[in-house]
């Protein structure tokens, strides 16, 4: 099959998928593993020279795709980002965050809706608070990208795409897009899915294991039950050309939710490596003339 019937999808990792590997250690064993993107992880980057880092991703031939502040919202959320709890203190944090990634030129920065919390007054909370964000983004030349998460312990604000644009029609903003996650939107119609691309800023992929044995148990592309090659083969017939991004969730205890043979326990160009072979396999299925 021809590259023109069959292009080469923009492939990136998120530096997630290796969660214990160093900036240094990403950009070593993605350009080596020939990943054309990073979504960048704010813990990661420590005190280090932003300049100097986004220069060395440029040499290395990586885009910077969707990055994620140390609290890309102002409530917690299920698991991860769990301080600080103050919603002003996390909101302030949020666009320094904002400010910060704009030095790497990301395809959009990452912000979370949440869990409601705080009952009723939630929704006004989060609303004012993205508008700030998105004024903050807007005099920087940055995009949002506000990700679509189905609900866990705490719950979700935003569990579908729908709801996604209701929050992002509210606010006001035109700078915000969807970051739609296949673990989370799985259960989407895939005719909501196509209808809405235009809104959508970028796919993260990876799978789900059967049985799965928490939120934090993610497999790679193509070895468990959710339909990627569905929902790839709708996108990509629809048009969709922006960043399919591997996101890999394999908890080794850093979470208290320990999996069995965890992929943050393995060599990470391995993981990268794999998880790229994998990824292109389904694409290719997808996408091949039938």
């Amino acid at each position: 099959m021809s590259d023109v019937m069959n292009p080469r999808p923009k492939f990136a990792v998120s530096a997630a998928t290796t969660y214990h590997s160093s900036f240094e250690e990403d950009v070593a064993s993605y350009t080596r593993a020939g990943v054309a993107g990073i979504g960048l992880w704010e813990y990661k980057l420590g005190d280090g020279n932003d300049a100097e880092r986004s220069a060395r991703l440029r040499d290395a031939g990586l885009a910077v795709t969707y990055c994620w502040p140390l609290t890309p919202g102002i409530f917690p959320g299920n698991g991860l980002f769990a301080t600080p709890k103050d919603p002003a203190q996390r909101l302030d944090m949020l666009c320094d965050s904002i400010q910060r990634f704009a030095l790497y030129r990301p395809e959009a920065v990452c912000i979370l809706a949440g869990a409601p919390l705080a009952g009723a007054e939630s929704r006004p909370m989060v609303v004012t608070a993205f508008r700030r964000a998105s004024q903050v983004a807007e005099e920087l030349g940055v995009r949002l990208a506000l990700e679509v998460i189905s609900p866990g312990p705490a719950g979700s604000m935003v569990a579908t795409i729908r709801q996604a644009l209701d929050v992002i029609e509210e606010v006001g903003a035109n700078n915000i897009g969807i970051l739609l996650d296949t673990w989370h939107s799985a259960d989407e119609p895939v005719q909501e899915i196509t209808s809405h691309l235009d809104r959508i800023v970028g796919i993260q992929v990876c799978d789900r294991a059967d049985p799965s044995r928490s939120r934090f148990d993610r497999a790679l592309p193509g070895t468990g039950i959710l339909p990627l090659e569905e929902i790839i083969r709708a996108v990509h017939a629809a048009g969709y050309d922006s960043w399919y991004e591997l996101e890999i969730f394999s908890d080794d205890g850093t979470f208290g939710q320990a999996v069995e043979n965890s992929m943050w326990r393995q060599p990470p160009f391995e993981v990268v490596s794999a998880g790229r072979a994998a990824f292109e396999a389904v694409y290719a299925r997808a996408t091949t003339a039938r």
